[in-house]
């Protein structure tokens, strides 16, 4: 199959162009989906997650405020929306501007990784089906975002698998796909233990 060679690298290079020129030095919300729009919702359910991993994911409420803009950008990838979308309230929530670059300046080697390993396989299982499936288990694993938060760096496995399920859209990559499934089921698995078992 054919890979789609700097798919990822590209699109967080548009984001980190997206943090320059802004005024007082901060970035909205809106600005960062804006730059994601036209590269369409694989890009954006890939990239957005990734930015809990970085420095700006240990800000109180952030990963609260990126599941509830992630959920809402799948709800509309389920309705057949063309378009990235995100309520007023979201789009004017800022980040430090450089802050928001030096995360996605973080993010880029690893980016350039992870296109150097994804491309085109089992595409069938990353159709149409394929991603309304992701759709809904992405909506699901978002749901133990909230809770999540008084438990340190326990959001980042729910917005790794995520990640993953965007990535397997971006890349038309069924295999990845069903590495997102399973890893799912673990991360929904840890995250009950950790939210009714784990006091």
């Amino acid at each position: 199959m054919r890979k789609r060679e700097g798919a990822l690298s590209d699109v967080i290079e548009e984001m980190r162009h997206a943090t320059g020129g802004c005024r007082a030095g901060r970035v909205s919300v809106g600005d960062l989906i804006g730059a994601l729009d036209e590269r369409g919702y694989g890009a954006a359910l890939a990239v957005l997650p990734l930015l809990e991993l970085t420095p700006v994911g240990g800000i109180p409420g952030f990963p609260t405020l990126l599941a509830v803009t992630i959920a809402i950008i799948t709800v509309r990838m389920l309705l057949g929306y063309e378009h990235l979308w995100a309520p007023g309230w979201i789009n004017r929530r800022t980040l430090d501007a450089r802050r928001a670059e030096a995360s996605l300046a973080w993010l880029k080697p690893v980016a350039g990784r992870i296109d150097a390993q994804l491309h085109e396989r089992l595409v069938r299982l990353a159709g149409p089906v394929g991603r309304r499936v992701a759709g809904i288990a992405i909506l699901c694993v978002l749901l133990t975002v909230p809770p999540l938060e008084v438990v340190p760096f326990a959001t980042s496995a729910p917005m790794v698998v995520t990640s993953l399920f965007g990535l397997a859209i971006l890349f038309r990559d069924g295999l990845l796909m069903l590495v997102a499934g399973t890893a799912l089921a673990a991360a929904m698995t840890g995250s009950l233990w950790l939210l009714f078992g784990g006091g």
